[in-house]
């Protein structure tokens, strides 16, 4: 019988994941967080324009007090002593060592920065990682020899897709939604509505934490509770994080 799988996917490893965890939690709900193992700490601003963070302002030169051209909400990582406690229980991915553009990386580049984190996050958590997020969602086609050669077996995208099938490449996997869409909730409704009568089905739900700062119409941490309520209570969908997802699905994860 073909099962319908949804999973969350964040990015950065952020103090807002604190509260994300405590929500995931409460509603059964799985996802891979996705950190970069060289930056644990770091501390930045970020500024948005719409609903989408468009510049990064490191702690030490932002000045809360002053009036910015733009709105800004805090991008904490969170430090390397806390990490293991807070997400106690859920699947760890990569985003790359310092989270940089693999299409901007030479191939020497792309091997360490994917190898290291990999291997960093391996050790550091105690299970294997197997999942990878292309920082600013590029370098697809440039980090796959990369990821294969670190173990990676599915790597996300920051691309959507028009159905809900789970991907021909794991290494390009796409998502159903972003958070901050406008259609996210139709585009649950669709996916409701969808029966997996040839295949499993698979919806795949992506937000940065700070995301939830913004207090935006689309972006807000209502909604993210909106969604996990609408979610959770569904008896035919599967709540699980991506490695799950694509590991009861029987590729490539098995």
């Amino acid at each position: 019988m073909f099962k319908k799988y949804f999973a969350w996917s964040f990015d950065d490893g952020l103090e807002q994941d604190k509260r994300i965890v405590e929500t995931l939690r409460r509603y059964g709900m799985g996802a891979p967080f996705h950190l970069n193992s060289g930056l644990f700490g770091d501390k930045t601003y970020e500024g948005r324009i719409g609903n989408l963070g468009m510049t990064e302002v490191p702690a030490a030169r932002f000045d809360p007090a002053r009036r910015h051209l733009l709105p800004y909400v805090p991008h904490f990582r969170i430090p390397a002593d806390e990490v293991c406690q807070v997400y106690e229980g859920f699947e760890i991915a990569s985003h790359t060592r310092d989270h940089v553009n693999l299409a901007r990386c030479t191939e020497e580049e792309r091997r360490a920065q994917i190898a290291d984190d990999v291997t960093a996050l391996s050790e550091k958590f105690g299970q294997q990682v197997v999942g990878f997020a292309y920082p600013y969602g590029t370098g697809a086609k440039q980090g796959a020899e990369a990821l294969r050669a670190a173990g990676v077996r599915y790597a996300r995208t920051a691309h959507t897709e028009g159905g809900f099938r789970f991907p021909r490449d794991p290494l390009r996997t796409n998502l159903s939604c972003w958070h901050i869409s406008g259609r996210t909730f139709q585009r649950l409704e669709q996916f409701f509505a969808a029966e997996p009568v040839d295949d499993d089905l698979f919806f795949l739900m992506f937000a940065h934490g700070y995301e939830f700062d913004f207090g935006t119409r689309e972006g807000n941490w209502g909604k993210f509770e909106r969604i996990c309520a609408a979610v959770a209570e569904r008896d035919d969908v599967v709540c699980c994080s991506m490695g799950e997802a694509f590991a009861r699905h029987g590729r490539p994860c098995e």
